[in-house]
């Protein structure tokens, strides 16, 4: 997917986005509007540069080797009222 989208060479529209992404058109004009994606408009018409999608997607994503491990479980505290 990410290399579909460093491939492109000119703006995208919200259908081919969709396409490459596997979501709805919807979901990305949600997305637009709510500046949560990379996007600019040509009069009306909302479009995306393929090369900011990437990086975006690319910062978004969660890489396995870099999460933490599970932190130990802890031992449960006794309560005040049976200490008392």
């Amino acid at each position: 997917m990410l290399e579909d989208l460093k491939a492109r060479h000119s703006a995208m529209t919200v259908q081919e986005l969709a396409e490459v992404l596997h979501l709805s058109q919807r979901e990305i004009y949600k997305l637009a509007a709510t500046n949560q994606i990379p996007h600019f408009k040509i009069g009306a018409s909302v479009r995306f540069d393929a090369l900011a999608v990437s990086v975006w997607l690319e910062e978004k994503a969660i890489i396995p080797s870099v999460r933490r491990p599970p932190s130990p479980v802890r031992p449960q505290r006794e309560r005040l009222s049976k200490i008392a």
